[in-house]
């Protein structure tokens, strides 16, 4: 399975009879959209950030998987400052397309 390091790894999915759990990669640095409710991000970061933002697109989408509900609040950064994307809640599936897994 090819990893992608600009989208939270799901690690495990466990289920009880009323409730699904979720064992995901902790990502430490919190939401992009807390650090763009402060103010203007720089040219250079938004830059950086846009670019993590394509990579990950470009690959869960060459894969037949539509995010659909892409916002800062569903992008986090780890604490090195890198994008992650999370939160697939209203992903789609389109089939037909090879997948490697996602």
């Amino acid at each position: 399975m090819m990893k992608l390091h600009n989208i939270v790894e799901l690690h495990e999915v466990m289920a009880s009879k009323s409730k699904i759990y979720f064992a995901m990669e902790y990502v430490r640095g919190g939401e992009l959209f807390a650090k763009i409710a402060n103010g203007r991000l720089r040219e250079d970061a938004a830059k950086n950030y846009f670019q993590q933002l394509i990579l990950a697109i470009d690959f869960y989408y060459s894969r037949g998987v539509y995010h659909r509900d892409l916002k800062p609040k569903n992008l986090l950064l780890d604490e090195e400052g890198n994008l992650k994307v999370t939160d697939f809640g209203l992903t789609a599936r389109v089939s037909g397309i090879e997948s490697d897994s996602v």
